[in-house]
């Protein structure tokens, strides 16, 4: 009996102390418990990021105004050129053979130049002796006129008669004759006009002969390739014994020989979504805004004639990993080009890089560049995780009491732009409420477990 009984009192000993560590010690769980963070003053920017490659001011394809074979290659990639410094050298024969062809066009074509001006002399000449002949059967018809009348003046006798009829005939043969002349001098007049005509068009294939002439001998002198610019060479195409085609000649687009880029400026040129396009024409200079409608007036307005669009980026490139370069917005496209692969609309932004150390930016690299849309400066911020939600109100949940063990009190409060990490805190939605929420108060990021029995 007796050992039953000190069974029973220990089963309640036992049920005792399982109910009370239930009921009075609360154990957390490892992952539930509470965070707090303080309420901090700093500056906030939201940035937004886009990909882009290192470019130089402009590059330069250089291709050569005489073809033929290449003799001699200068430079490699990478190298440095002043203008005058030699490139590519081309053998001149196939350009002497071009130049002395169109040297002999254009004594062909003085030639005939030559004959067709004799030609013109010759019809001059014609039309000359047919307007004379014209003027001699005139003079002739005049006479014979003036002898019928004289014949008419004393018509009747046998003798008379028939001088009438030997001078009007007369008169018919010098109108047959006169007719004759005529066409001949109309004849005469256009054959004079052809032969000038011709002579005109003779002018101008020599013209031509001689525009050519001049070209094959530029080609010809051109044949020593040499830099025009102060510029570093990024690629060069081709080697001594190839033989090229120029550029300047005939249907071909000509040979490339080599590329240059100039360096004096380097920029990035990276693609936003259009998603990011207002936010990135929000606070890039006016006068890089594409100059379309009242695009430009529009954005002036929205600013509000502030002067804070100065468009400053940062640029990273993987190359420099612990790098950071200044650049501003040099110019933002107008036209959207569609990613390929995908359906997203993209613009082109014209980024130059300013910084003094930009000279190490290798061209070509992958850059990533940051633009600040939109920032705030010595604000009140909570960090985005403390951020929550009550019955559809935003606010955030600060300590019930100086009690550890009182409930998060729920704060109403309006908040402004976010980074993702932080967000600034604008304030709370009752004034009563004002003091509540300031620098140092602490925040939960994390709030406490509750018990199921504690929301009975």
């Amino acid at each position: 009996m007796n050992k039953w009984l000190f069974v029973l009192l220990g089963l309640g000993v036992i049920g005792g102390a399982w109910w009370g560590i239930r009921t009075y010690v609360r154990v957390t769980p490892p992952g539930d418990e509470p965070k707090l963070e303080k309420i901090v003053r700093g500056d906030l920017r939201v940035p937004i990021t886009a990909p882009g490659l290192v470019e130089p001011k402009a590059r330069l394809e250089i291709k050569p105004e005489a073809s033929g074979e290449v003799l001699k290659v200068y430079v490699v990639e990478g190298m440095r050129v002043q203008p005058g410094d030699p490139l590519v050298n081309i053998k001149e024969d196939d350009e002497r053979r071009n130049f002395e062809k169109a040297q002999a066009n254009v004594q062909r074509a003085n030639a005939l130049l030559e004959q067709a001006n004799i030609a013109t002399k010759k019809a001059a000449s014609n039309t000359q002796v047919a307007e004379a002949r014209i003027r001699e059967l005139e003079a002739n018809g005049r006479r014979l006129d003036e002898d019928m009348d004289k014949e008419e003046l004393t018509r009747g006798t046998a003798s008379t008669e028939r001088s009438i009829r030997l001078i009007q005939s007369s008169i018919d043969m010098n109108k047959a004759q006169l007719d004759a002349a005529r066409a001949q001098a109309q004849i005469a007049k256009q054959s004079e006009g052809d032969a000038q005509q011709a002579v005109q068009l003779q002018k101008a294939v020599v013209s031509d002969a001689n525009a050519t002439l001049k070209d094959a001998d530029t080609r010809l002198s051109r044949t020593k390739v040499a830099a025009k610019a102060d510029m570093v060479v990024t690629e060069v195409r081709v080697k001594e014994g190839m033989v090229v085609q120029s550029g300047t000649s005939g249907f071909s687009l000509g040979s490339t020989l080599l590329t240059l880029a100039d360096v004096s400026k380097i920029k990035v040129v990276t693609r936003v979504d259009e998603a990011d396009y207002g936010k990135i024409a929000n606070v890039a200079p006016i006068s890089t805004l594409p100059d379309v409608n009242d695009l430009r007036q529009r954005m002036t307005e929205v600013s509000g004639g502030q002067s804070d669009r100065s468009g400053k980026v940062k640029v990273t490139v993987d190359a420099y990993p612990d790098l950071t370069f200044d650049g501003v917005i040099e110019r933002v496209e107008p036209q959207g080009k569609l990613n390929p692969g995908s359906s997203v609309i993209q613009y082109d932004v014209h980024v130059e890089i300013t910084d003094d150390k930009r000279s190490v930016l290798p061209l070509g690299a992958q850059a990533q560049v940051e633009f600040t849309v939109e920032s705030v400066a010595g604000v009140l911020m909570v960090p985005a995780d403390a951020v929550k939600q009550k019955e559809g109100e935003k606010g955030v949940y600060i300590r019930g009491g100086t009690n550890n063990d009182a409930k998060p009190r729920f704060v109403k409060a309006r908040f402004g732009i976010t980074d993702g990490a932080n967000t600034h805190l604008v304030g709370t939605l009752s004034e009563s409420e004002g003091e509540l929420l300031k620098e140092g108060v602490e925040v939960y990021t994390r709030l406490p477990v509750v018990r199921e029995e504690e929301r009975r």
